[in-house]
């Protein structure tokens, strides 16, 4: 009798870290650049797809949609919030690695 052996997919880990670059540029533009900040706090999906200055910020799908649900009225707490949002995503995915 042959048997397979079962074995469960790695859920595809997202890599965050590739896009903290563009995050960096991002949070400086809107730091020199009332304009863009007020652009960003509005809305950031749009904001972060039109770039800054004539430069895109190349950010995954899920980082995109991260920084489209902070909803801030200023730059510190647009932080504050998309870092919790980068915290309560990895904390997610650690629990659902650890409950395979």
């Amino acid at each position: 009798m042959f048997t397979k052996p079962i074995t469960i997919p790695p859920i595809a880990a997202s890599d965050l870290s590739n896009d903290m670059s563009s995050i960096r540029r991002l949070l400086l533009a809107a730091a020199i650049s009332p304009h863009f900040c007020t652009s960003l706090l509005e809305n950031p999906s749009s904001t972060v797809r039109k770039g800054f200055g004539g430069e895109r910020f190349h950010l995954s799908e899920l980082t995109l949609n991260l920084i489209g649900s902070v909803q801030a009225s200023s730059l510190p707490e647009f932080i504050q919030q998309l870092n919790q949002s980068f915290s309560d995503h990895l904390l997610h995915q650690e629990y659902a690695q650890a409950a395979l």
